[in-house]
């Protein structure tokens, strides 16, 4: 007779070993390891640069994983809101799946920042320019194109609608010789030796190869497995 195998619990230093080996094959197109990485406001500022083509653009400051709502209630958590020296606001969001970068997700994203910027009483032309940027795995537009820039027109008259308020579309698969095609190569890497920019290889090696920066990994992994195992608790409440 086979005697079954008693699976015991996994301990604490079994699951960092495993993330250890999780955040080596990890890259910025990663969410969670893109959140860590944007930590370091260099970072943000230096992708903002490259997808604005904009060298002199500072960021001076920004916020993650921040929950905007609307006037309903309704909420979505926004990857990384940043505003530069010129007062302009920057949502960034790095979209592996083609349905999370839906042109109606990014309507909904403007109509956050717009929400969340305003103070009350203030005029609404003091509105600022607001850019939603989506960083797609994918070329979810289909034209072939690195970069896609999309503004409101007047049909009749084909002259711009200058309302502030604009969308770009960045298509990560495209990986040609260019300083954004080059930001696109990195963003993919994942080793820091094979990257372009000196800025992200930097992070990135801080994050993979030392000790701290490993250490922070492991336990934004530990507290995303303790979220899922709280979770997995809850629904067993309600179903029972």
């Amino acid at each position: 007779m086979t005697v079954p195998t008693i699976l015991q619990p996994e301990g604490l230093e079994q699951r960092y070993e495993r993330y250890k080996e999780k955040i080596k094959h990890f890259t910025i197109m990663n969410d969670i390891f893109m959140r860590n990485i944007l930590k370091e406001t260099a970072c943000t500022e230096y992708i903002l640069q490259v997808i604005m083509n904009k060298k002199e653009l500072k960021v001076i400051d920004q916020t993650l994983q921040k929950d905007y709502k609307n006037l309903q209630g309704r909420s979505a958590i926004l990857d990384c809101v940043a505003r530069d020296a010129e007062n302009n606001f920057f949502n960034v969001e790095i979209q592996g799946d083609n349905e999370g970068a839906s042109p109606k997700r990014a309507r909904y994203h403007c109509g956050l920042l717009d929400m969340n910027i305003l103070n009350p009483g203030e005029s609404f032309d003091a509105l600022p320019d607001t850019y939603v940027i989506f960083i797609t795995r994918n070329d979810i537009l289909g034209f072939h194109l690195p970069i896609y820039h999309i503004d409101k027109e007047v049909i009749e008259t084909k002259e711009p609608f200058d309302d502030g308020q604009h969308i770009i579309y960045v298509n990560a698969s495209r990986r040609d010789s260019t300083e954004l095609g080059h930001l696109m190569h990195d963003l993919h890497c994942k080793d820091a030796s094979e990257m372009y920019s000196d800025i992200l290889s930097a992070r990135v090696r801080e994050l993979k190869e030392s000790e701290k920066g490993v250490e922070e990994m492991c336990k934004e992994l530990e507290e995303i497995y303790n979220e899922g195992e709280q979770s997995g608790v809850q629904k067993g409440i309600q179903k029972g």
